[in-house]
């Protein structure tokens, strides 16, 4: 813009200035989509290993007193049952890699396209300054507007839609099984993937949080309040000895969650 205009050349540098803003607000904003879609899926991962880990032992343990049968009254024998389990753990893990790529490949094709020589013609309004001016600003805001509100909408529908996708995967291990052996669950005594499991109560709480955030206000808790508890899992997961050896409350409690926010994902 020509200096002679000095409206016109400093709603030029504001105008530059918001557009610099909203790139950075842009890149800020990928990022923490980034982060909390690998948080979830970080938490996911060791929840459903703790809860596999449960069920291949129960299976093991069982089948050193008795047999488990079909519907047909089939005696299934322990080699079956194995591999039974092992199919039906399948999806969960290839549910983890498949949304985690998706998202990744999703917001990386987000790109600042935007082209802030195209103010230029803001040109036309001179020699009226004030016009000039106010058409300089209205470009600014609205390359940043529209720029933000499209990625914003993407990360909210991909948020919720890959929380559910999860959430349905960890629940279909339990149905999965269940046709194939009746009352699986009730024979072995075991909680895992069903209602009552604290590890899939965890999943279910963070499920929450992830749903609940929202982006459109930059009003959003999730990485903040569970990246405390995939770190800690994290470095549980480098020792030798089992992830969650201590009960789940404590290890909730060492995170720095709040006793309401325990009792409300536990129970």
């Amino acid at each position: 813009m020509d200096k002679k205009y000095y409206l016109v050349a400093e709603a030029y540098n504001m105008a530059k200035n918001l557009f610099n803003q909203g790139r950075a607000n842009y890149v800020s904003l990928k990022s923490k989509s980034l982060k909390t879609i690998d948080t979830f899926l970080d938490l996911v991962y060791i929840m459903n290993e703790e809860m596999s880990k449960e069920l291949r032992s129960a299976v093991l343990k069982f089948y050193k007193v008795k047999y488990l049968h079909d519907f047909t009254n089939y005696i299934i024998s322990m080699e079956e049952m194995i591999e039974i389990v092992e199919h039906c753990l399948i999806d969960p893990m290839e549910k983890l890699e498949q949304i985690r790529t998706q998202f990744h490949g999703v917001i990386k094709n987000f790109q600042d396209v935007r082209n802030f020589d195209s103010v230029n013609k803001c040109h036309k309004e001179l020699p009226d300054e004030v016009a000039a001016a106010h058409c300089l600003l209205h470009q600014a805001v609205l390359f940043n507007e529209t720029m933000q509100e499209s990625l914003v909408t993407i990360v909210e529908i991909k948020t919720r839609q890959h929380a559910q996708d999860m959430n349905s995967s960890l629940y279909n291990v339990q149905m999965c099984i269940n046709n194939f052996v009746p009352k699986f669950f009730e024979q072995l005594m075991l909680d895992a993937y069903t209602e009552k499991c604290g590890y899939l109560r965890v999943v279910n709480a963070s499920i929450a949080d992830l749903i609940r955030d929202k982006w459109r206000g930059n009003d959003t808790v999730f990485p903040e309040k569970w990246s405390p508890l995939v770190r800690l899992l994290k470095e549980k997961t480098k020792q030798p000895s089992s992830v969650l050896e201590e009960p789940l409350h404590l290890t909730l409690f060492a995170a720095n969650l709040s006793s309401q926010d325990i009792v409300r994902t536990l129970y």
